[in-house]
């Protein structure tokens, strides 16, 4: 009998033995995720002849969209024993945990696969971008500037908060998730640096260097501070391969950057997040959802149900597209069906797109 349900806290090391064999990150991660990430009432498995073959997870968060706190959870782990594939588990997990969200007053699921369109069938799209930068080592020992080592993580929260309001979909982080996060990127050997000038913090970097590489997997620092930034960590990396991930409007004159879609996002409860973000647009439109039956049906756009005729039909993915601002209407014409128009042109253009990116994996 297979069967799908809200994980347990005894399932623990059932998510802890999975996500060892499916992914194969290291102890002292797995150890540190499990003991601070792992949120079993927002996680769900599915049990077949008394095991747990798939599952997948979800940690609450705070999402930055338009301008306005939303509720949402991180994916993540989404995960399936190798015996036990291609048997269509991860759709029924996946539907399971997206309803679950729901309930749980979640209105965006956010995450980062490492396979972005293996989500589209389920309605989740791209919503952010980031620039990714690489260096062959031979710059390295070119650069002036000097990081300074952190200890004080505090002090940097500051920065992150700012940056984050620069951005449409990014995770506001409390101070204790900011903390939280600095903690597990340490748990698997990460090292932050910080570049100040006149005495003040103008960026942080999250890193994590090997003989061969130096890899930065968080960057924050104020918009002209970037370059000086990623100088400072080229002259650490001193002739390793670098890399790193930045806003995706950022460019580094010494090293290629190449910008790529990064995160998609799936939509919970659409009559709330809409009006969660108050617009003030006229008119309706039809939603579908092939995931939450409750998205389904004909809305204005302060998300109560409408009698009135729909302007277009819209799916629940690409309309969050347009909601958090990665894409704007017109971008997507060729996915919508048009009733109207001069009605949809008029839409366009009073939800103009917004700056895209999100940090956080999970």
């Amino acid at each position: 009998m297979t069967a799908v349900r809200i994980a347990k806290a005894e399932d623990k090391k059932a998510f802890y033995d999975l996500w060892k064999i499916c992914f194969g990150d290291s102890d002292a991660f797995c150890d540190w995720f499990f003991r601070n990430r792992f949120a079993p009432d927002y996680s769900v498995v599915l049990e077949t002849e008394g095991k747990i073959v798939s599952c997948m997870q979800a940690f609450p968060y705070t999402l930055w969209i338009r301008g306005r706190e939303i509720p949402g959870a991180m994916l993540c782990g989404v995960s399936t024993h190798p015996d036990y594939r291609k048997k269509g588990y991860m759709g029924l997990i996946f539907t399971y945990e997206m309803k679950l969200l729901r309930e749980k007053g979640c209105l965006v699921a956010p995450h980062t696969p490492a396979v972005l369109q293996s989500y589209f069938p389920f309605g989740h799209f791209p919503v952010a971008d980031a620039a990714y930068l690489t260096c062959d080592g031979m710059c390295a020992t070119k650069g002036n500037v000097m990081l300074t080592p952190v200890t004080e993580l505090d002090s940097l929260f500051p920065l992150y908060t700012a940056a984050a309001k620069k951005y449409s979909g990014m995770v506001l982080r409390t101070k204790e998730d900011f903390l939280r996060k600095a903690a597990d990127y340490a748990a698997d050997g990460g090292e932050c640096a910080a570049y100040i000038r006149n005495n003040e913090i103008k960026g942080y970097a999250f890193y994590y260097k090997t003989e061969t590489e130096l890899t930065c997997v968080e960057a924050v620092a104020d918009e002209k501070c970037y370059p000086m930034l990623m100088e400072g960590l080229c002259k650490e990396a001193d002739g390793l391969i670098f890399s790193a991930k930045l806003p995706p409007e950022m460019e580094i004159p010494f090293a290629k950057t190449e910008r790529k879609q990064k995160g998609v996002m799936g939509l919970c409860n659409a009559s709330a997040l809409l009006q969660a973000l108050q617009l003030e647009l006229p008119y309706a439109f039809r939603l579908t959802d092939a995931v939450i039956p409750e998205n389904n049906g004909v809305f204005n756009f302060r998300g109560k149900p409408s009698a009135e005729a729909p302007v277009f039909e819209i799916s629940a993915g690409h309309l969050l597209q347009v909601l958090v601002g990665y894409h704007s209407f017109a971008e997507i014409r060729n996915e919508l069906k048009i009733f109207d128009e001069e009605k949809y042109k008029e839409l366009d253009a009073f939800l103009p797109k917004q700056k895209c990116y999100i940090i956080d994996e999970y």
